[in-house]
């Protein structure tokens, strides 16, 4: 077996590269241990974040200092009301999957303010030939990089900072990356949504009239 690693914390760069520019409210669906919560709180003045998992909410508030102006809410996306056109920069981190897809993009599009911009990072059921050579693609760095942090933690001692303390909520997506592309296609026209290596997708979209730079 591979050396374990956070293929989620892996992409936490990538989405924060959509962040725009002077955005000031965020909202992070899917918060778990809030671990990109607190990395967005760092750059905007605040983020609202949702879990369903009282464990993992409990855990993000115990790990965010009271300086960053995060709030953790036990909710799941469908019953928690948003505020429409509120948030300037709203993402789903390996947490859309365990929702209803046209109705949950349907409510984060409702929420970004004009010029928003939606990053998702989700995860796709496989379903054809070229799934699993994207699959096959991924299975040397995922041991090059587990194999590589795990050397790192033996030479220095440091602990692994992606041992979350809790088990995080697990659901195999039942969403293929077409029928993704055919909902981001009716919810958000425009989006753009892109497979990525270690079995995850990125769709990006941003609300009509812009007023943040590109």
């Amino acid at each position: 077996m591979a050396p374990h690693w956070n293929h989620n914390t892996h992409y936490h760069d990538l989405l924060l590269r959509h962040l725009p520019v002077g955005a000031v409210r965020a909202l992070d669906v899917g918060c778990g241990t809030g671990r990109l919560t607190r990395r967005l709180a760092l750059r905007v003045d605040r983020v609202d974040a949702l879990d369903p998992s009282p464990v993992m909410v409990a855990a993000a508030r115990e790990r965010t200092p009271d300086r960053l102006n995060a709030r953790f809410t036990e909710a799941t996306l469908a019953d928690h009301p948003l505020e429409p056109g509120a948030y300037d920069f709203v993402t789903a981190l390996s947490s859309l999957h365990h929702m209803p897809l046209g109705p949950s993009l349907a409510r984060l599009r409702s929420a970004l303010a004009p010029g928003g911009v939606l990053a998702v990072c989700g995860l796709y059921r496989r379903e054809d030939p070229a799934d699993l050579l994207w699959d096959a693609a991924a299975l040397v760095p995922q041991w090059t990089v587990g194999a590589s942090l795990a050397l790192g933690r033996a030479m220095t001692g440091v602990p692994d900072p992606d041992d979350e303390g809790a088990p995080m909520p697990m659901l195999a997506p039942s969403t293929s990356l077409a029928e993704i592309r055919r909902a981001a296609a009716e919810h958000l026209p425009g989006a753009r949504t892109r497979r990525l290596l270690f079995w995850r997708y990125l769709l990006t979209w941003r609300a009509p009239g812009a007023v943040y730079p590109a």
